[in-house]
């Protein structure tokens, strides 16, 4: 109940009610509920009649989509649909998997403002998780940063620390649904964050890491203090079977973290930009022998390709999707990269281009020439390849998660809409423009 508002009420109090009234207003033309999901565990929904890219290698012109219990049942185009399913009519439409973003920074702050991905008092911080920093709605200006994204079919991101350190930490992968970051976890740890180049922050407090030689150094530093490490626990457990009073080294949660990435447990991901700090990535890469790496941002990847494609390393391309060579020519990285043998994958890097412009940045890869389908493969299956998540998410095929987005016309036509999302068999958000029609 609104009470009416008090003589000496000052305009401030005004703007923030009307304020408030504002955004509960925004709130309610946006369904992005579990009103319309199926709350029934055995109920059977029937997705009818829309042409499915499958990201799969299979793709279907008219198919139907069965989910049950959160999973697809069944997909094709000669499809049974069973007695008392739930049918949804998406004649014209398309359906593709939930889009994935391969990095995110999503729920840490805003670009250039306040952010809690960076912990700037030490360049090496393996020991930091970023479950620790997600606010599970977001974070001011943008505090829908989460229900936004939904909005434009992004069902699960790769959160990770930032890049100010030279290991930053430890990355989360979240589906988009829950109310907290827990709810929301289905990887962690997913890998390690690091980042080459120089660190104007530490140059400016004149302490190490001043070159990229530097940054190089503390990463083998890092590395060869866990092997350290190890051999201490190794030493301490022969010695137990001697002596049952045999003291454990004292516990460090930096090489605890590190050790991780010593033993193979935890793959590699580490943002980039010019050839020299890319190749010096490989080198780490082939002196350690990491679990998996892959790349962020990676600008110059053109330069070096072959070496990249040669060992195994894959390339996360973005927020910038189109640079120029040294004589001036466009290359359309992602799409170079694919052509070279490199595993590529699509990201905002959110907030740097926020999180719901996940399709726009792969539709400027297919603007530029690159394959559709190849673009699809980007922000779908190949990041949940990446994080080893493949056989839960990223296609749709039968006895996967459930995790799909119904789409107006063209996925890379920017016009068209997402008019459902489903995460895990719910429909967790439905375009206000359906409201006004039945099921």
């Amino acid at each position: 109940m609104i009470q009416k508002e008090k003589p000496k009420t000052s305009w401030k109090k005004t703007s923030i009610i009307l304020f408030s009234l504002v955004i509960l207003l925004f709130l309610s033309e946006i369904s992005f509920s579990a009103d319309h999901s199926a709350d029934a565990p055995d109920e059977i929904i029937a997705l009818s009649g829309a042409r499915i890219l499958t990201a799969a290698g299979q793709n279907f012109d008219r198919g139907v989509i069965l989910i049950r219990n959160g999973r697809i049942a069944e997909i094709g185009d000669r499809v049974e649909i069973p007695a008392g399913a739930r049918v949804i009519d998406v004649s014209g439409c398309l359906i593709t998997p939930g889009l994935i973003d391969a990095h995110s920074h999503l729920g840490l702050g805003p670009s250039g403002g306040v952010t809690e991905d960076n912990e700037m008092t030490d360049p090496v911080t393996p020991q930091l998780r970023i479950i620790d920093s997600i606010h599970p709605g977001g974070v001011g200006p943008d505090h829908h940063q989460f229900l936004n994204a939904v909005a434009e079919g992004v069902t699960t991101a790769v959160v990770r620390p930032g890049s100010g350190n030279v290991i930053g930490g430890q990355s989360a992968v979240l589906k988009l649904r829950g109310k907290t970051v827990d709810e929301m976890c289905i990887l962690f740890p997913a890998d390690m964050k690091m980042a080459l180049g120089r660190k104007g922050a530490y140059v400016q407090k004149g302490q190490m890491p001043m070159t990229k030689m530097g940054t190089a150094y503390l990463v083998r530093k890092a590395m060869l203090e866990a092997e350290e490490y190890r051999k201490a626990l190794a030493a301490y457990e022969r010695e137990k079977k001697k002596n049952p009073e045999a003291q454990p080294p004292a516990h460090d949660l930096k090489k605890e973290a590190m050790l991780l990435v010593l033993e193979q447990k935890l793959p590699v991901h580490i943002h980039v930009g010019p050839a020299d700090d890319i190749m010096t990535a490989v080198r780490l890469h082939r002196e350690f022998k990491f679990k998996k790496l892959s790349l962020a941002h990676a600008e110059e990847a053109y330069k070096v390709a072959e070496e990249l494609a040669k060992n195994d390393v894959a390339v996360v391309v973005g927020p910038r999707m189109i640079v120029y060579d040294d004589n001036d020519q466009l290359i359309n990285l992602a799409d170079f990269l694919v052509k070279k043998g490199v595993f590529v994958c699509i990201m905002t890097d959110a907030d740097v281009v926020q999180q719901p412009f996940l399709r726009t940045q792969a539709a400027i890869a297919v603007k530029y020439g690159m394959d559709p389908e190849q673009a699809l493969r980007a922000i779908t299956i190949n990041p949940a390849r990446l994080m080893g998540l493949d056989a839960r998410v990223g296609s749709l095929e039968k006895g996967k998660d459930a995790d799909l987005v119904v789409w107006s016309g063209d996925l890379f036509d920017v016009r068209q809409e997402a008019l459902r999302v489903f995460i895990d068999g719910r429909e967790v958000y439905r375009n206000p423009k359906l409201e006004k029609t039945a099921n």
